[in-house]
């Protein structure tokens, strides 16, 4: 008892979380005036949660006796997360400003190995881990201290514990901010905990309700075709033009201060169109279906892919064709009404002979 009650006084600065509440601090046995390190402290923890992740949050202030024996009140910062059997936990003390009496300073990160959540388990004493319900393994470490640079000495010329010291004495098993919690914190917390993941399944079922209800909505839209029109004639071997819009409720709603539109994340990025020809009995038959990028199709030139490409999807040949069109990504629309258009021969150019003339002397 001798030892802590030295490590602790001497060492002139508090932290809330190695012991959060007197009488939790006479439960480890520091039973003298001053020997935690906090003579007094606040705390308040907080805790989201998802199906994914545990993330808690402890804000408070510490107080304690200077050197002269004035008082030091300064604030503390604690975030952890647990996920996947890993838990994290960053301390942060910020540094005093000029105007104010100095302490301890710095930032404390460690990683552990835990086989469940150390903030959610009521455990045993800090100083008794064969009780312990939760024993985690340190994976990793970083302390980042500036102000314990130059460490001091006691009077007697002993080194003078920093306050690594003593945090690492209480994080060898687990997190530090995990240690302190009350019975009521901990049920607190896990009810917290109940009633986010109740909200987040009933998210997620709304979210698929709305998507079935959505599905057939999205499916009754059609992608508009501006190029080629109704009726529009094309020579054959030459590249035909194929312009889409978007449905209607899907065009870019967000434009730059230059007026253009600004894709979004619900903007179409794709589209499919297919091509149909009549054969010589009069019926319409498949020729091809063609993946086009939204950037193309949309282009004041349009996708000119077909029409001279290479046969026989990319090549047109003289005919009635007919096409339609289909919204592929982000999501799928139904097919557009079929625009039918003609392609014709080419016109054959005849080579004029220039005529011969005889000239007289």
């Amino acid at each position: 008892m001798n030892v802590w009650r030295r490590l602790t006084v001497t060492l002139g600065a508090g932290f809330a979380l190695l012991v959060a509440l007197t009488s939790l601090s006479f439960g480890l046995g520091f039973n003298g005036v001053g020997s935690a390190p906090c003579s007094t402290a606040t705390q308040n923890v907080v805790g989201s949660f998802s199906s994914g992740k545990a993330q808690y949050l402890s804000t408070g202030t510490c107080t304690t006796p200077g050197s002269l024996g004035v008082p030091r009140t300064f604030p503390y910062t604690v975030k952890g997360a647990y996920a996947n059997n890993i838990a994290e936990e960053l301390i942060e003390i910020a540094a005093p400003p000029i105007s104010q009496p100095s302490h301890p300073y710095g930032t404390w990160r460690t990683t552990y190995s835990c086989p469940s959540d150390p903030w959610l388990t009521i455990d045993g004493p800090p100083f008794g881990p064969e009780s312990l319900r939760v024993k985690c393994q340190i994976l990793n470490r970083m302390d980042n201290s500036p102000s314990e640079a130059y460490p001091r000495k006691y009077q007697d010329g002993k080194p003078l514990p920093t306050l690594s010291d003593l945090f690492n004495a209480w994080r060898a098993y687990k997190p530090m901010s995990a240690w302190v919690l009350m019975p009521a914190e901990r049920t607190a917390l896990a009810a917290k905990r109940d009633a986010d993941l109740k909200a987040e399944a009933q998210g997620e079922k709304r979210l698929r309700s709305a998507t079935q209800t959505l599905a057939p909505y999205r499916m009754s839209l059609s992608p508009i075709i501006t190029a080629p029109t109704a009726r529009q004639r094309f020579f054959s071997q030459s590249p035909i033009s194929i312009r889409l819009a978007p449905p209607q409720p899907w065009a870019d709603t967000e434009v730059r201060l230059d007026g253009t539109p600004v894709k979004t994340a619900k903007s179409v990025t794709g589209y499919m169109v297919r091509l149909e020809r009549k054969d010589s009995n009069g019926q319409w038959v498949p020729h091809a279906t063609l993946p086009v990028g939204a950037a193309q199709a949309e282009s004041a030139t349009g996708y000119t892919g077909f029409g001279a490409g290479a046969p026989p999807a990319f090549l047109s040949m003289p005919g009635a064709w007919r096409l339609s069109a289909q919204v592929t990504t982000p999501q799928q629309s139904g097919w557009s009404d079929w625009v039918e258009f003609g392609v014709m021969a080419p016109p054959t150019n005849k080579i004029l002979q220039p005529s011969v003339k005889s000239f007289a002397k």
